[in-house]
């Protein structure tokens, strides 16, 4: 079952249950919010609970939990970057210049990695236990990556982006033990609004835009 939680639409699957976070006005004050579903589908009880850490923080552009659910990530329309650890609220990395606004960001599956990426075109790698930045994705000057997917079955270390090179989108792979660009094949005609990745690997699912 799927849930879009929110004007702003945060999609995820569920099984008795689902954590997502939104973000919502109060007054004149922006703030993000979680909610949490428990029970069945019979029986589905929505519990909304604020982050105070994330108050007065201005828009974020993207939120994103880790697979395992012990981080959360939220990118600001300032460019901010933010990595909380799951749920003390403890702050790992906190970035106030990471990117120009962001576009998306994604966790790799064993939670090392976050990938981010800007409206400039640019995407960077990040250690999220280290706190550090440890390198942006290579393309070429003509070329904006815009979505990003880490491969979620443990045996493809792979990171799948959507770039734009005029008007073509092409959806291009790196390598995550060298984040050196392997290939690229154009799946789309138009570029993509959502990308998601099934959890065996096998399949990307896009959403073109207008």
């Amino acid at each position: 079952m799927a849930w879009v939680i929110g004007e702003m639409g945060i999609m995820g699957g569920w099984s008795g249950r689902f954590r997502g976070a939104d973000w919502r006005f109060k007054g004149d004050r922006e703030e993000v919010v979680l909610f949490e579903l428990y029970g069945r589908e019979a029986n589905v009880r929505l519990v909304a609970k604020e982050l105070f850490p994330l108050h007065n923080v201005g828009p974020q552009k993207c939120l994103a939990f880790s697979v395992d659910g012990s981080r959360l990530a939220t990118g600001g329309v300032d460019g901010h970057l933010r990595i909380f650890e799951w749920p003390s609220m403890r702050i790992i990395l906190e970035e106030p210049n990471a990117h120009k606004s962001f576009q998306d960001l994604d966790f790799s599956l064993d939670s090392e990695f976050l990938a981010s990426t800007s409206t400039d075109g640019s995407a960077r790698i990040w250690k999220i236990n280290d706190g550090v930045p440890l390198t942006s994705l290579t393309r070429n000057s003509d070329e904006k990556i815009e979505l990003c997917r880490f491969s979620k079955d443990g045996t493809k270390p792979f990171l799948f982006c959507t770039v734009q090179k005029g008007n073509k989108s092409v959806t291009a792979v790196w390598d995550i033990s060298t984040w050196k660009r392997i290939g690229h094949k154009r799946l789309l005609r138009k570029p993509a609004s959502v990308m998601s990745i099934s959890l065996d690997g096998k399949y990307l699912a896009f959403v073109e835009g207008h």
